[in-house]
């Protein structure tokens, strides 16, 4: 049965920021904290960079743009995934919130539910849809997709991806994460293996008998409108890694 989480950690949803309620301290989320390893993304000079191109070198969607309408272009595209992905996951939270009792408004809440039945999800004996992660220790915390308490031991994690690539390595040449993690590839399955390593660590955490048996990816196909599982190791030591990364970086901030 699926439950809402209520607990002393909320996501305040103006500002996007984790708050614990009791204290007030403000928690950094686990998805700024990745992008902290993660290489920067230099748009500003790769839009340059795209501009000086020839126009038979040039991909034709650019053909004609300047700088300033490939960067809105690229934040267009951007805040449009973002939404098609937020549509996803608010889906399927509804319908597992409801018990299943559930009926589509449109053709595309009817695909990812059918997409969420295919994955045959093992769904335990409880299920805690957008369930915040958090850790005191590290003031650090995040949202899971789905986490699933499979008896009074086992937990599994779920995630929802919906972006229109999954890059299983990076395609442009063997480029890494940055330190401590220079061992991963700069792409996609690694940020979200340490993503999803850091809810499982977390949850461990605040339940020290529980034991993280298996994560796993939905992913959502936009262009065949289906979903599949992709396996996702626990990386417990990285997740660790993370947390004192994190802890590290902001002791030196406040000297």
């Amino acid at each position: 049965m699926a439950k809402i989480w209520e607990g002393p950690v909320y996501l305040e949803p103006v500002e996007h920021v984790y708050i614990h309620r009791d204290t007030g301290i403000k928690y950094t989320s686990v998805t700024k904290v990745l992008s902290s390893v993660e290489p920067h993304f230099d748009s500003e000079s790769i839009a340059e960079a795209i501009v000086n191109q020839s126009d038979d070198n040039k991909q034709e969607r650019y053909i004609g743009m300047n700088k300033a309408q490939i960067l809105d272009y690229w934040q267009m595209l951007n805040d449009n995934a973002n939404e098609y992905g937020t549509y996803v996951h608010e889906t399927i939270e509804e319908y597992l919130l409801n018990d299943k009792w559930f009926f589509p408004d449109n053709d595309l809440q009817k695909k990812v539910i059918e997409g969420y039945n295919s994955l045959n999800v093992d769904e335990g004996m409880n299920l805690w849809p957008e369930r915040i992660m958090f850790s005191s220790d590290y003031q650090l915390a995040g949202t899971s997709d789905l986490i699933i308490d499979i008896d009074d031991v086992f937990f599994d994690v779920g995630d929802w991806k919906t972006n229109r690539e999954f890059n299983f390595f990076n395609q442009f040449g063997y480029k890494t994460l940055l330190k401590p993690f220079e061992h991963l590839q700069d792409c996609q399955y690694s940020i979200y293996t340490l993503q999803l390593s850091t809810y499982a660590l977390m949850y461990e955490m605040e339940f020290p008998h529980r034991k993280c048996r298996q994560i796993w990816i939905g992913y959502w196909d936009k262009e065949t409108e289906t979903m599949s599982k992709i396996p996702v190791m626990y990386l417990k030591s990285e997740a660790k890694k993370l947390l004192e990364h994190h802890k590290f970086q902001t002791q030196l901030m406040h000297g």
